[in-house]
């Protein structure tokens, strides 16, 4: 009898110190991520090396879907990235735009322009995940998206059969008909 009183006991205590930590663990780990978006945003700001900026801003993004706050402070180093001369880099800063949570009238116009005019199918993909990841927002992106998805359709494979499959797995994101 004492042995289960013990053991209800210790569970009771054991669930108690875990919805505490569910309650605090966003705080108690906000210092630690803080200080990694410094880290990143120095990486993005100062770095000569392309996949360490790339690196930096898929990085940047994962950390923006958490909570946009986090990565506030490093947006002008975003949007600056989006005009890199490497296009890896203005992929990589097309896609965390679009997980950063902008505002459409701000990001996807930059999104969309990139979309049509850059010379690089990669930056392309990443400007339709970046419009992608803004959602139902991004409405007015439709007819670009659904240009491009038209003008890939019927490719196989290569860099613009991916492009097809983003602009279209964006109109749908847009649209409401998947996640």
């Amino acid at each position: 009898m004492g042995a289960t009183k013990l053991m209800r006991a210790m569970c009771a205590i054991a669930l108690f110190n875990g919805a505490l930590f569910l309650c605090v663990k966003d705080e108690a780990f906000a210092g630690e991520k803080e200080e990694r978006v410094k880290k990143l945003t120095a990486d993005l700001r100062k770095s000569k090396d392309a996949k360490a900026r790339v690196t930096a801003l898929q990085e940047l993004g994962e950390l923006a879907q958490i909570k946009k706050s986090l990565v506030q402070d490093s947006l002008p180093d975003i949007y600056k990235a989006a005009e890199d001369k490497d296009p890896g880099v203005r992929a990589a800063a097309a896609e965390t735009l679009g997980k950063a949570d902008e505002p459409y009238e701000k990001a996807g116009e930059i999104l969309v322009k990139m979309l049509k005019d850059d010379k690089e199918t990669g930056v392309k993909i990443g400007a339709a995940k970046g419009l992608a990841a803004m959602g139902m927002t991004a409405k007015a992106a439709l007819p670009a998206l659904q240009g491009v998805a038209k003008e890939t359709k019927g490719e196989k494979k290569g860099p613009l059969s991916q492009l097809n499959k983003a602009a279209t797995s964006a109109v749908q994101v847009i649209k409401g008909m998947r996640k």
